[in-house]
């Protein structure tokens, strides 16, 4: 898990870095990062007032750091310390394997996305426990991975086809276009119509005889 786990934030903080503008961006991108990282570790486990003693002294030397080098270091190393706080992992459980065909589901259904309580009443689990399991499994919750998983398709549609935004936010299942619109800005940092700008589609040449 934990190798899986700088995996996954050397990924997220290379997201920030192509993304971000400047360095003040990229931290406050991280800064949000790490919050919602202590909140995962509290549900694993974690003591709360030593998690967040440990969160204000790394908002602090986030706030001096120079490069983004030095960023990703210190993400890293505060990585390390959330994870320490963790309690051992359970061996996988028949209902993880669930929770991993859930996920599945739900990337392949994000025009149409069926409710946290749906899905329990599929696998034939209460809602809380299903919650409570998917968030171990998953490392987010529910909802925050519907979220994570709308805006990776919208990143993919805005930049590998010439679909409009309202188009784009039926297809990730939302029905507004002002709504998609600012719930991107949130995540992202920038609007949808300023990513595809960034990441301009990339057509084939063309051959002349």
């Amino acid at each position: 898990m934990r190798a899986q786990a700088h995996r996954d934030l050397d990924a997220l903080i290379a997201l920030f870095i192509r993304d971000s503008a400047t360095l003040a961006l990229g931290k406050i991108r991280c800064c949000q990062t790490m919050s919602a990282c202590m909140r995962g570790a509290r549900r694993g486990g974690g003591d709360s007032d030593v998690l967040f003693d440990e969160h204000l002294a790394m908002l602090e030397a986030v706030s001096r750091l120079k490069s983004w080098k030095q960023l990703a270091r210190s993400m890293h190393a505060y990585l390390d310390e959330l994870l320490a706080h963790l309690a051992p992992q359970k061996p996988a459980s028949a209902m993880a394997a669930k929770v991993r065909s859930m996920l599945a589901a739900m990337r392949a259904s994000l025009k149409n996305p069926q409710t946290l309580e749906q899905y329990a009443a599929q696998l034939n689990v209460s809602t809380g426990h299903l919650s409570r399991t998917f968030t171990a499994s998953v490392g987010r919750p529910f909802r925050d991975e519907v979220r994570r998983l709308r805006n990776e398709e919208a990143c993919r549609l805005l930049v590998h086809s010439a679909l409009k935004l309202a188009e784009i936010a039926q297809r990730v299942g939302i029905a507004s276009t002002s709504q998609f619109i600012a719930d991107f800005r949130r995540e992202l940092g920038i609007t949808p119509a300023e990513y595809r700008r960034r990441h301009p589609r990339r057509r084939p040449k063309r051959e002349f005889a």
